[in-house]
Parts: structure tokens; C-alpha cells; sequence
């Protein structure tokens, strides 16, 4: 059985390191995409846009598949990565921006048959008392793929051409979707909903997906423009800016590993509250504290350790509150997350051109207070109750 678990989460984490690696690939090497196609960088950024828009909107339809199709899991898993192996060849092999456009959207729709069927795989597979921390091992194979996967593909472009780590890609996926079949089982813990039981409100989803769209807006709004602000305010180095963020990349890969075993010891909607709670004040932080090199590095370890707890710990509360629909709760998930990522590049570039860095950080930190407020909400289960339970005073 330790095989087999092991098994699970080394595939699953391998999984998701292709789809961090595959999403957040393109913007490094955009500007040679650009030149080759003769576009501007404006246009050549739809190329990340269309992918993002499909994965968000394509991966609600894929949770509820795999939540309708009992035994056929898995296979829905192998056709998202059969076809993300398709369009990274596609991708790898066009002769015009136009079909480069259509292969990179092909791409956002299959991984949208991946990402939440993983999480789904795993959150159901998982021991009661150890989801958390199987989720933080499947976070972790994600973030790999920005810190680590990212990088080696852009020097693989340098060395090889910009159409090379699409072709990596494309090999890796065929062979992952082939080991994505064989190793989940087809029967697993999860039910069908149980007859007679009205399924969870989109109402109450919506509810919950907020917390990670408030989330992700205040990480992200900050992360987008630190790099620029650390540039230009702190006057860092390429070698001192590349230390920070190696700082902030260790600190997110702790943070959801260990955010996980957290919430495994003291209770998911604790933890994951508690990081929402310390991200308002290490936003803070950094908006006051961020020109100062002595603490910038150990603040930036902090601030993505502390970020990052949340995203092991909230999907395990989730799983917990929607235990008939694991596929799609995660999916909307990772739609709440896509929306508040383009929600803080988009919404945090005037905010720092027209008020400086540090009143962007503030401004982060008091959306991230709205989603610690957001995540006190009860239980679904607990509302059904409440509706449910008589009117003793009539």
C-alpha cells in the first residue's frame, strides 16, 4: 500500500510540474515568438491570455465531468494530457500566429482535464488524516514547475530555439498520460451523490471559490511588480534580484508543503484562515520594509511561506465541504485562482504607476483581509442544517 501511495503522489506531482511548467513557459520567451511572427509584444501576449482564459473557463466543465463519470476518471485524465501533448507539437511545429494562437488555447483546454482531476485523485485517495499534506506534495510538483521548470525550458530556448521545450513537453505529457491511466484505480472512496440529496448550490461554490479569487489578487498584484519596484526603488543587482526571488521561491515551496501538514495537525479552516490573517500583515510588510536589503530577503521567505500555506489547507477544507463534487469545487478552484492572478497584474499596474509600491502592497493587504472575512463563512453542510432544522418559536 506505501507503494502504491507513493506511487500516486510522485505521478501526480510529476503531472502538475508539466502543467506549471507549460503554463507560465511562454512569457519568458515571448520576445523571440514576437520577432519570428513579426507581431507586436502586445499581440504576442494573447498567446499567454487565450491559454489562461480556456484553462479558467474549460476547467468548471472537466471537474463535472469527472464527477459525473464514476469509471472513467482516468481516462479523461489521459485525454487531457494526450491532447496537451498534441498542442504542444502543434505548438512546437506552426508556421503562423494565427495557428499558434489556436494550438496554445488547445493547450489551456486540456490542461483544464488535468489540473483538477489530479487534485480530485488525490484529495479522494488520500487518508483522512494525511489529505492536506498529499495536497501540499501535488501544490509543491506546481510551483516546481514556475521556480525550477520555467527556467531550465527558457535556457533550453536559448540553446535550442524557442519551439524546443514545447517539444519536451509534448514528449513528457504522452508518457505521463500513458502512467496517469495504469495508476489511479477505478473504484474509488468517493460516491455518487447520494439519492434523494440536492447537490451543492453553484451558489455556494461561487461562495467559496471567492476566497481564493481575493487570495490569489492580493498575491499576485504584489509579486507582478516586485520585481520592477525592487529595480527601480531598492536599486538591486541582477544577482541581488534573482537571490530575492530564489527567497520568495523557497519560501512558497515550504509554505505549501508544510501548510499541508498544518492542516493535517490543527484543522484545515484553521490553518488556512490563519494564513489568510498573516498575509494581511506580512503584505504589509513588505509595502513598509521592502526597500531595506538587510531584511528583504527573510521577508519576501516569509511572506510566500505564509501565502503559500493557504493553498494545501484551503483545498483540503474544500474537499472536506463538497466531499460529492471533488472534481468540480477543485475546478473552480483553480478558475478562482486564474481570475484573481489576472486581476492583480491587471488591476496592480495603474496602482503602482499612479501610487508606488508600498500603497500597492497596502491596497493587497486589504484585499487579503476581505478573504480572511470571507473564509470565516460555515460549512455547506452546516447552511443545509440551519435551513433544514425546525422553527421552534412558530
Amino acid at each position: 500500500m506505501v507503494n502504491k501511495e507513493i506511487s500516486w503522489l510522485v505521478t501526480g506531482a510529476s503531472t502538475l510540474f508539466i502543467v506549471g511548467t507549460d503554463v507560465f513557459i511562454v512569457s519568458p520567451i515571448l520576445p523571440s515568438i514576437a520577432a519570428e511572427f513579426d507581431v507586436s509584444p502586445s499581440l504576442a501576449g494573447w498567446l499567454v491570455a487565450v491559454m489562461a482564459i480556456m484553462y479558467a473557463c474549460g476547467s468548471p466543465m472537466m471537474g463535472a465531468l469527472f464527477d459525473r463519470l464514476q469509471e472513467r476518471r482516468g481516462l479523461i485524465l489521459w485525454s487531457g494530457l494526450t491532447g496537451l501533448s498534441l498542442a504542444n507539437l502543434w505548438t512546437g511545429s506552426t508556421s503562423s500566429f494565427e495557428m499558434l494562437l489556436i494550438s496554445r488555447a488547445l493547450a489551456g483546454l486540456s490542461l483544464a482535464a488535468i489540473a483538477p482531476c489530479v487534485y480530485a485523485f488525490i484529495s479522494d485517495l488520500a487518508p483522512v488524516h494525511r489529505r492536506a499534506a498529499w495536497l501540499s506534495v501535488i501544490v509543491s510538483g506546481n510551483l516546481t514547475g514556475l521556480w525550477a521548470g520555467t527556467p531550465l525550458g527558457t535556457l533550453l530556448a536559448e540553446g535550442w530555439g524557442w519551439r524546443s521545450p514545447f517539444w519536451l513537453i509534448a514528449a513528457l505529457s504522452f508518457f505521463l498520460a500513458w502512467v496517469n491511466l495504469v495508476i489511479w484505480p477505478r473504484q474509488i472512496r468517493s460516491t455518487p451523490l447520494p439519492v434523494g440529496k440536492a447537490p451543492a448550490p453553484t451558489s455556494l461554490m461561487l461562495r467559496s471559490m471567492l476566497v481564493t479569487v481575493f487570495w490569489a489578487t492580493a498575491m499576485y498584484a504584489v509579486y507582478t511588480y516586485l520585481g520592477t519596484a525592487l529595480t527601480e526603488d531598492s536599486q538591486l543587482t541582477s544577482s541581488q534580484l534573482a537571490s530575492s526571488l530564489i527567497a520568495y521561491g523557497l519560501g512558497a515551496m515550504l509554505g505549501s508543503l508544510n501548510g499541508g501538514r498544518m492542516a493535517d495537525r490543527w484543522g484545515a479552516k484553521n490553518v488556512s484562515s490563519a494564513s489568510l490573517l498573516g498575509l494581511v500583515l506580512l503584505l504589509g510588510a513588505v509595502g513598509l520594509f521592502y526597500q531595506y536589503a538587510g531584511w528583504l530577503y527573510l521577508l519576501l521567505f516569509a511572506w510566500a511561506f505564509g501565502g503559500y500555506a493557504f493553498v494545501p489547507a484551503y483545498q483540503s477544507r474544500l474537499s472536506v465541504e463538497y466531499p460529492h463534487h471533488l472534481g468540480l469545487i477543485m475546478a473552480w478552484n483553480i478558475t478562482g485562482m486564474y481570475i484573481g492572478m489576472t486581476l492583480g497584474a491587471y488591476l496592480g499596474g495603474p496602482i503602482y504607476q499612479l501610487a508606488g509600491f508600498s500603497k500597492l502592497a497596502y491596497l493587497s493587504a486589504a484585499v487579503a483581509l476581505v478573504a480572511s472575512l470571507c473564509s470565516l463563512r460555515p460549512a455547506p453542510q452546516k447552511k443545509e442544517e440551519a435551513r433544514a432544522a425546525p422553527n421552534h418559536f412558530s
